[in-house]
């Protein structure tokens, strides 16, 4: 099977690549100039060169996208995030001599925009907003693919756990007792273990019957508040300091909403599909990637 791979050195596409390579797979990385981290057994390719793939690709992941959290959204910014999604996946369309039979994209739950008392399924209106604006034009940029009898499968992540992504980020500060509350903690939390959005993906990939978005989200529902209590716990740290909303609209501005505001994101269609969650409950979940730390 040829597996053409977007974003293979991020947080998730680390993880992908070796279950992708422990089956075997022959995996196509698309970089930007020969990427020396990448396993040798990996094929790297750059926007030029993908016409030089003169077979149809049975699937492309696509995992690419500047990281939305990492600085605040200037218009500048906001112009990268969008580029780094909607134009790459774009240009990867126009490079590919032969639609792939199948693409599974990323997209994320900010894609129902900024809400807490709503619950949103895969066919639950959004809200609007930056976010909601950023990922449906990712949404309809790999849907685009279809045009071409290609099957699509997108999936809406929640936050990521693992071993680096977002949880290292905030290994820090709750290290240091000061990972308490957001803004209340009243807002939800919609996350899932790295571990599962493999598993997903690979769902996607060995069953024709995935097809559409997806919520990719654990189906425990929780507040921020038992977030950060349980993440607090299981560095055996106490959670005192709350941080006020204030100081992250003052530091962070718009973007400040990630943290904030957070909408009841139900992985329903995952559910039906008989998806078997690995972790489905966030104690177990962070007391397995601390173990492994």
């Amino acid at each position: 099977m040829k597996i053409l791979l977007s974003g293979a050195t991020g947080f998730i596409g680390q993880h992908l690549l070796q279950t992708l390579l422990k089956k075997g797979y022959e995996i196509y990385a698309l970089v930007k100039q020969v990427d020396n981290r990448l396993d040798s057994r990996v094929n790297q390719l750059t926007i030029k060169s993908l016409t030089q793939l003169e077979e149809q690709l049975d699937v492309f992941i696509n995992l690419a996208g500047e990281n939305i959290a990492s600085q605040p959204w200037t218009k500048k910014r906001k112009q990268t995030l969008f580029e780094s999604r909607v134009v790459l996946t774009n240009n990867i369309q126009q490079a590919l001599k032969h639609s792939p039979k199948t693409v599974i994209s990323m997209s994320a739950v900010g894609y129902y925009g900024v809400a807490r008392h709503d619950v949103f399924y895969e066919n639950t209106p959004p809200k609007s907003g930056f976010a909601h604006d950023l990922c449906a034009a990712w949404e309809e940029s790999a849907n685009a693919f279809s045009n071409n009898n290609t099957r699509v499968v997108i999936f809406r992540l929640g936050v990521v756990l693992g071993m680096g992504g977002a949880l290292g980020k905030m290994r820090l500060p709750f290290l240091c007792g000061l990972g308490g509350p957001i803004a209340g903690g009243k807002q939800w939390f919609s996350w899932i273990h790295i571990d599962d959005v493999v598993r997903a993906i690979i769902a996607a990939i060995d069953d024709q019957s995935y097809k559409g978005a997806f919520n990719l989200v654990a189906p425990q529902l929780i507040e921020q508040k038992r977030f950060a209590q349980s993440y607090a716990a299981s560095l055996k740290r106490p959670t005192f300091f709350p941080t006020p909303r204030w100081m992250l609209n003052l530091i962070l501005g718009e973007m400040a909403s990630l943290l904030t505001e957070g909408a009841k994101v139900v992985p329903q269609r995952l559910e039906k599909q008989g998806f078997e969650f690995q972790y489905k409950n966030i104690d177990h979940a962070l007391i397995d990637i601390e173990r492994c730390h």
